[in-house]
């Protein structure tokens, strides 16, 4: 069983942004790929795809981008579970939940 780890808050917050009207991205699409995502592969090009989109996200905005570590962590998790698509499903669904989440109210202490 994975438990909820800091890596996985970094890149949900990150993926965040995505869905933030500041920034005007509404890219639902990469979120819900990320949730829905079966194995691997599919989580991992998810994740890529949004990252693709950091250097136009820094333009609009001061953005928080998932540190090395944090991406060395998922591939280490992913790694130990060897491609089991239930516990796959369970990561990507944790990330994508922590993208809905309030991040601007707990950036302003609320």
């Amino acid at each position: 069983m994975v438990k909820l780890e800091d890596w996985m808050k970094n890149i949900g917050r990150y993926l965040s942004y995505l869905i933030n009207d500041k920034f005007e991205e509404y890219a639902y699409d990469i979120v819900d790929g990320v949730a829905k995502a079966r194995n691997t592969k599919e989580l991992l090009e998810a994740i890529y795809k949004g990252l693709r989109l950091s250097p136009k996200l820094k333009k609009k905005g001061n953005i928080k981008v998932p540190s090395p570590e944090d991406i060395k962590m998922l591939e280490e998790t992913l790694r130990e579970l060897r491609d089991n698509e239930k516990e796959v499903r369970k990561i990507g669904l944790s990330i994508a939940l922590w993208a809905f989440a309030d991040w601007e109210k707990e950036e302003r202490g609320e």
